[in-house]
This record gives C-alpha cells, structure tokens and sequence, in this order.
C-alpha cells in the first residue's frame, strides 16, 4: 500500500500552465480574479474577498505547505508570470488515502482546456507524489463546462447530491465526480 506523502515545493508542468506555491506577488492577480463578477457566480464564497484577506490567505496557504501531513495543495496555474487560475488538492482523509479537487480559470481563458489541463496536473499530483487512492469533485448541475473539464480528466458521475450547499442564501445541489488510482 503506498502511503500518503506531503509533497513541498510543487511545481507541475502541462499544457498551457504551471502550477506552482504562491507567492505574495501573486496577491493583485488573485483579488482581480476572485473578485471579477463571472467567477464570483461560480465559488462558495458569500461575498468578494478584500485584498488584505487574499494577502491573508495566501500567507495561511504557505504556512499550511508546511503541515504533516499536508493537508492541501493549494497552487497558482501560470504561464509564465501570467495567473490564469488556480488549482486545489486537498486531502480528505490520510487512512482512506481519499482527496477532493478544484479549480478556477479566469474567464479570459474559459473554453481553452485549460481547466482540464489543470485537474489532470492535481490527479498526476494526487496519484502520483501525494499517493491517494480516490480524488473526488463537485460542481453544480448547470455548470456545463466544470462538468466536461471533470469527464474529459477521466472522473466519473457518481449522483447529484440535493441541497448540498448553502451559498449566499440559496441551496445549491452538486453533481458529484470520483476517480480512483486504479482507474488511470
């Protein structure tokens, strides 16, 4: 059985971007992209970060690299000095080798493949280094394009879960993917 690893420092190459660890000259960019309106709509967040508290959060994420094991692997996709989004691997559960993803791509870069470009780097990460066994995603039912990046990234349909968040007052259902080791 391969155990889970904390992995410090990832940098992952693929089509279209890097993902890489933050760094606090990533802060201006991170704001402008969650707080631009058409991503806003897409995340769990119930309003619009200030500045100070994505400075704030990208300070906590560096910190949590360092955790063992380490809990998440939250990184900036980039071309170049350019942030194009962001990725997340986060580690559910240590004994059953479990771990969910999620991204963000600036709509400037919307139906580029860049989200799945994006997802396949978190599972070769997943997989790969960190040594999980199932990734599993969310997304909601009319959100069209996440549910391609997640099949087109080899995860499966496993159901809707009804009324699984409560997101700025509104209950929203999701559409849940997994993918397990064996099946790559």
């Amino acid at each position: 059985m391969t155990p889970i690893h904390s992995v410090r420092a990832v940098r992952l190459t693929g089509p279209g971007c890097v993902l890489r660890e933050w760094a606090d000259d990533d802060v201006p960019a991170l704001h402008a992209l969650l707080t631009e309106p058409r991503v806003l709509d897409r995340v769990l967040d119930e309003r619009a970060p200030t500045r100070d508290e994505v400075h704030d959060a990208v300070s906590t994420w560096r910190e949590e690299a360092g955790g063992e094991p380490r809990p998440a692997y939250r990184l900036a996709a980039v071309d170049g000095d350019r942030l194009l989004g962001l990725g997340t691997l986060t580690v559910e559960s240590v004994p059953h080798r479990r771990g969910e993803i999620g991204y963000v791509v600036h709509p400037d870069h919307w139906g580029r493949g860049l989200g799945t470009g994006i997802a396949s780097l978190l599972l070769d990460l997943a997989f790969g280094p960190v040594g999980l066994h199932r990734v599993e995603a969310t997304t909601r039912p009319d959100h069209v394009a996440s549910r391609r990046v997640l099949e087109k990234a080899g995860l499966r349909c496993e159901g809707i879960s009804r009324d699984h968040l409560l997101v700025r007052g509104s209950w929203w259902d999701s559409v849940r993917y997994a993918i397990l080791a064996t099946d790559r």
